[in-house]
């Protein structure tokens, strides 16, 4: 006949061998005491063998902590005198095992299952994820981290001295885990790229033994575990392969450098053909004195001053978003936009002097082509305000020139409307970087009026 595979762990034999033991030392020694008379202190030592079973087999403890207490009242009843207080003491002392054997064994099954819980959390994550003790041996690694290592589960658990970095390195050697285990922020490290989040640390760094050692880029984050005292009782590392990503923004990176050589070489070409034309018209209205001609001649550049702006608006356009946004002073802003053009006149009132908003740094190109807007619209002057709503805060530009038609204000922020000259669709995508919204809010014919609603979370009043 076979036995039963639970009892044939080595662990699981010793604890039963220790169980049984301590049961037959424990009713030993109380039927030597009651035939000695002594029924005071060896029942005491019954309590061993119930917590042992309770904690080590719960849903057997209940039942062990029963055997042990009808043997023992059944021993008592037969070696003490009939008494009535001796038997209701035997009997008391008796429920009291059994209530302690219930006890140990329903917290313990509880605990049992709080463990399970964490230890399924664990076990399922779509990250690869792996904890350690105190000690640094290995005591979760779940299918994840199976998967990207090779390193099964069994082979792994309960191993040390850096055991976890093989995988990874090739050899044994302290990685992320092992600083968020020191919990030191001032401890060195050998990733350039590391931040702190409070106690989570995050790195990225390169696995040469992956992949068939082709290797991997890995982002892996780790945080130290606590225990109920708040000292240090592990860490756990989660660690996702970002090999993809990696490579996908290398190839973006290289396009973008390409693109943008590419769209130099258009502008500069562009840009010479304009000065050529410039230069013939210059000296055609010069030789010519027709006066239709002439006309045609002043349509013709205003038609190159549209193309020099559209190469300008193109270069702009390539720059945002490169640099990463920043608080910017709203009427500093709108001075230094005002200071680089030719206003014709125009007067620029900002009262905005205390308003910051967090915006792309090209903020200053955005604001010149609201203003170059008004002055195509022959405004004498524009007014810059805001107001604090319960949305945001509304940054309003209102001129007096002839306003935006009704029929154009769907389209206007549109790329391919003919307003996309005076850059109004780079102006929204400038805002956009940072969640602004643009909107016209004007009535034809009375000025335009253009209203930037900045997010709460996106301005501040100094």
């Amino acid at each position: 006949m076979r036995s039963h595979p639970f009892f044939n762990e080595p662990v699981e034999q010793r604890r039963i061998i220790i169980i049984f033991a301590a049961i037959a030392i424990t009713l030993a020694a109380n039927i030597i005491g009651l035939l000695q008379g002594i029924t005071y202190v060896f029942p005491h030592l019954l309590y061993l063998p119930i917590l042992l079973a309770g904690y080590w087999y719960p849903r057997r403890g209940a039942a062990i902590a029963i055997l042990i207490a009808a043997t023992y009242a059944g021993a008592a009843l037969l070696l003490t005198p009939s008494d009535l207080g001796v038997t209701l003491s035997i009997l008391a002392r008796s429920a009291v095992y059994i209530t302690i054997g219930f006890v140990v064994s329903f917290l313990t099954i509880r605990l049992r299952q709080s463990e399970e819980q964490l230890h399924d959390l664990i076990e399922f994550l779509p990250d690869a994820t792996f904890a350690i003790d105190r000690e640094g041996r290995v005591i979760a690694w779940n299918r994840a981290i199976e998967k990207m290592t090779g390193v099964p589960k069994m082979k792994i658990i309960g191993q040390g001295e850096y055991a976890y970095a093989v995988p990874f390195y090739g050899e044994k050697r302290a990685i992320l885990i092992d600083y968020a285990l020191r919990n030191d922020p001032d401890s060195e490290t050998p990733y350039e790229r590391l931040s702190r989040d409070g106690d989570a640390v995050e790195a990225e760094m390169i696995a040469p033994g992956l992949n068939e050692g082709r290797g991997a880029h890995l982002r892996c984050v780790a945080t130290p575990l606590y225990g109920p005292d708040r000292e240090v009782a592990g860490a756990v590392e989660s660690i996702r392969d970002i090999t993809g990503e990696v490579m996908a923004r290398s190839a973006l990176r290289n396009t973008n450098r390409q693109l943008t050589t590419l769209s130099g070489i258009i502008r500069h070409g562009l840009s010479k053909r304009l000065e050529e034309l410039y230069r013939h018209l210059t000296i055609g209205s010069m030789q010519i004195n027709d006066p239709a001609s002439l006309s045609l001649l002043r349509k013709i550049e205003d038609s190159a001053d549209g193309i020099r702006r559209q190469i300008a608006i193109s270069r702009d356009f390539r720059e945002i978003g490169m640099i990463p946004p920043v608080w910017m002073p709203v009427q500093e802003t709108v001075h230094q936009a005002t200071a680089r053009l030719d206003t014709r006149g125009m007067v620029v009132h900002p009262w905005t002097e205390r308003l910051s908003i967090f915006s792309d740094p090209h903020l200053r190109t955005a604001i010149s082509h609201l203003i170059e807007n008004a002055i195509a619209a022959g405004a004498t002057a524009l007014l810059v305000t805001y107001q604090i709503r319960d949305d945001g805060c509304a940054i309003i530009l209102e001129d007096n020139g002839t306003g935006i038609p009704d029929d154009e204000k769907e389209r206007l922020f549109a790329e391919s409307t003919e307003r996309s000259g005076h850059g109004l669709f780079l102006t929204r995508e400038i805002l956009g970087i940072t969640g602004i919204d643009i909107h016209e809010e004007g009535e034809s014919g009375r000025g335009a009026r253009f209203v930037l609603l900045v997010p709460q979370e996106g301005y501040r009043i100094t």
